[in-house]
């Protein structure tokens, strides 16, 4: 039984559309400013992100497949606004230590043969873990540099967080409390990638009301309405 819910799940998450002859073809999902996006790429990043979250296939719902197809849409648009495609992409080295660091994290990962078989479970290869997160930490990249310009912190927006935030974490909790001026930069930094949330959803949602997007799938409300999302 089993068995054929794994092969069940396996034809779910990878069915490309089929044609009457019988031949596998893959399917457009989606244009981006006429870019296709494929049905396998959307299956393919909808599996990444359960691996990411540890979550297994059987549990993944269509509500997470249409939130995976909104990231990706989302990774296109930004990626039109890059120019060249290597642009702020991180080297192979770097890549490697991330995929070593993400690998560390995982219990079954921690021997080849445990790691091999995670891979299986999700129906992704090593080469492609990699190509994620070369693809993630571009994106990261690139929205740093053309965002974090943009804000600027204020000491009282600091203090304001430590006083009315940290403060009474740290007391329902129990712990040590700290100073303002021990926290200060890690505060500091907080509220810096929070801003940054903030202008991508914004960034994003003009990016959409501007670029011609077309979904066989009905995708959610924008971020820029529901606070909700990011790339």
């Amino acid at each position: 039984m089993k068995r054929i819910q794994r092969i069940a799940m396996c034809v779910f998450l990878m069915m490309p559309m089929i044609a009457a002859a019988g031949e596998i073809i893959d399917g457009v999902i989606a244009t981006v400013s006429r870019r296709p996006v494929l049905q396998s790429e959307w299956d393919e990043a909808t599996r990444f992100e359960a691996f990411m979250q540890q979550k297994p296939l059987s549990a993944v719902t269509e509500k997470d497949r249409v939130s995976a197809l909104q990231r990706l849409i989302d990774r296109r648009l930004l990626e039109a606004q890059m120019g060249s495609p290597g642009y702020l992409a991180p080297s192979k080295e770097e890549v490697r230590s991330n995929l070593a660091k993400l690998r560390a994290q995982i219990p079954a990962a921690q021997d080849e043969q445990g790691w091999q078989a995670v891979l299986v479970s999700y129906y992704l290869t090593e080469r492609e873990i990699e190509d994620h997160l070369r693809t993630e930490t571009q994106m990261m990249n690139f929205v740093e540099v053309r965002l974090r310009p943009n804000v600027h912190i204020q000491p009282e927006e600091v203090e304001g967080y430590y006083r009315a935030q940290l403060l009474p974490d740290l007391e329902k909790a129990g712990v040590k409390l700290v100073t303002l001026q021990e926290v200060e930069p890690r505060i500091r930094e907080l509220l810096v990638q929070q801003h940054i949330d903030q202008l991508l959803d914004a960034w994003l949602h003009n990016l959409r009301e501007q670029t011609p997007v077309h979904s066989t799938v009905p995708l959610p409300a924008s971020p820029a309405n529901d606070g909700a999302g990011g790339a």
